[in-house]
């Protein structure tokens, strides 16, 4: 027995260390290293990430000229290393290229054996997210508040609206030798119809149903809304690329629900899209462990709780499916959205359409959030937007 233990030391000890690279490869928060000259030495994979400039490019520059766009990072690296101290700061927008990012940077000298500052080690947060959470959780905070009013009044509005829309049909059958009465009120009931779905979109915003989850094909859900859209699809001579993979596991969802979500992202689509436009539906897995942790903390914001697909492994240990995500995007070849919007199309109220409520889409991030999933939005490299869902698989 005690040989056995000895044994088991020294094969712990001889065990060769995890490699440096693999660690910070393995860290959410960028790290980038200096030597003495500001050459870049080191950067990481969520440096990449964040800049979107591949290490090999980032070695290449200095890091005075990689971050040219907040001069600020570069004059803190250089009193870093002359003060011999670390340092930080407080919020800072990064700028690389077109991209504007808020961040929080911390510096710390790398010293040699010879007692010298030989760089600069910087880790930078990006706090994209935590600023898009703040202002959901703010966001979802004045929607509950107002949500009893406005289910309130939109209860309040829809039985008039009822009883209008009963009269003007009333009118209409009563009248219908005369064509301008009947114009009249065909404009009365194509206004209420238009105002009793507002109303219907405000009671979902106010107040969403709780999702019955149970496991549900995404691609059942996409073959349902293509069947449903043919009709617009002729119109504009839409051609629809799928590009997926069926065997792909189930997601936890209500089917009516994200039936509703991609009906609508694909309604946006097409409306965005010039005639012989081309509309593409990817799916694809996603591991990642952030993802969960933005999912998660979206779905607390909105009262839900995520299902992270974890299993159970025949060692009783749990988490073999830990973080497992199915990723449905939805890409269009229209002129792509202005880099104001990306960022508050999922905002209620806000719309970029002439006559659009600005509800469709908040809506649709609700709804996702209650599923403990994310929708995000961006513009493709070569032209139109896209729409990204990711959801948690189904055990």
């Amino acid at each position: 027995m005690l040989l056995n233990r000895r044994r088991k030391v020294r094969a712990a000890v001889a065990a060769p260390a995890v490699p440096l690279q693999n660690v910070l490869a393995s860290l959410g928060d960028a790290v980038i290293l200096t030597d003495g000259e500001g050459r870049i030495t080191l950067f990481n994979q969520a440096a990449e990430e964040l800049t979107g400039v591949p290490e090999a490019q980032a070695r290449q520059r200095t890091f005075a000229e990689l971050f040219s766009g907040t001069p600020v990072l570069a004059a803190m690296v250089e009193r870093t290393r002359n003060l011999m101290q670390s340092q930080s700061c407080g919020e800072e927008t990064l700028v690389v290229g077109r991209r504007r990012v808020p961040v929080r940077v911390s510096y710390s000298p790398i010293w040699g054996s010879d007692g010298e500052v030989q760089g600069v080690a910087l880790v930078v947060q990006d706090l994209s997210y935590q600023k898009k959470l703040e202002d959901e959780a703010r966001r979802n905070e004045t929607l509950a508040r107002l949500g009893g009013l406005v289910a309130g009044l939109a209860h309040e509005v829809k039985n008039p609206l009822g009883g209008i829309k009963g009269a003007a049909q009333l009118l209409a059958k009563r009248f219908a030798d005369q064509s301008q009465i009947g114009e009249y009120t065909g404009v009365m009931i194509r206004e209420i119809d238009r105002l009793s779905r507002l109303v219907e979109q405000l009671l979902t915003l106010g107040a969403p149903g709780a999702p019955d989850l149970t496991p549900i094909s995404v691609h059942k859900i996409i073959d349902e809304v293509r069947a449903l859209m043919k009709t617009e699809f002729d119109a504009k001579h839409i051609a629809v690329r799928l590009d997926i993979d069926a065997s792909l596991p189930d997601v936890r969802g209500e089917e009516a629900q994200l039936t509703h979500v991609f009906l609508n992202l694909v309604k946006n689509a097409i409306e965005a899209m010039p005639e012989h436009g081309m509309l593409t539906i990817t799916t694809r897995m996603e591991t990642d462990f952030h993802i969960l942790r933005r999912a998660a903390a979206r779905a607390e914001a909105h009262g839900s709780q995520v299902s992270t697909g974890a299993s159970t492994a025949s060692d009783g240990s749990a988490g073999r499916g830990f973080g497992k995500f199915l990723r449905v995007e939805v890409a269009d070849t229209g002129p792509g959205l202005p880099e104001e919007d990306v960022e508050r199309i999922f905002e209620p109220f806000y719309s970029t359409k002439p006559r659009g409520s600005g509800l469709g889409l908040a809506i649709c991030e609700r709804i996702i959030a209650v599923h403990g999933g994310i929708i995000r939005a961006e513009n493709r490299r070569l032209g139109g937007a896209a729409i990204t869902v990711t959801l948690p698989v189904s055990a």
